[in-house]
């Protein structure tokens, strides 16, 4: 897989767009959202072999340098809570594996 081809760009996307979607809706829930996302992630995650890590650590690296262009306050709170729950992610399986 390319590098600049990877599925990590479509969950990007998919942060993005659920952050716009965030943003604009203020009677759209938090937790229930950002759960919705993260069980996306999952769903990839166990679809295949590969390197998870690196695929959860691309997400972070594109969303962090969205989250510094982003003004709004619900969107920045999607995306940082979205950052933070990947890098929890990140941290379980590599403990996971490490086992």
């Amino acid at each position: 897989m390319r590098h600049e081809f990877g599925p990590y760009l479509q969950m990007g996307t998919l942060a993005e767009q659920m952050a716009t979607h965030y943003q604009m809706d203020v009677n759209l829930e938090f937790e229930p959202h950002l759960a919705h996302y993260m069980d996306e992630v999952e769903v990839n995650i166990k679809a295949d072999r590969f390197d998870h890590v690196g695929f959860m650590s691309k997400i972070c690296d594109r969303l962090n340098v969205t989250l510094q262009t982003a003004a709004e306050p619900r969107r920045r709170e999607f995306l940082s809570a979205v950052v933070t729950a990947l890098q929890g992610r990140i941290d379980r399986y590599s403990l996971d594996v490490a086992q």
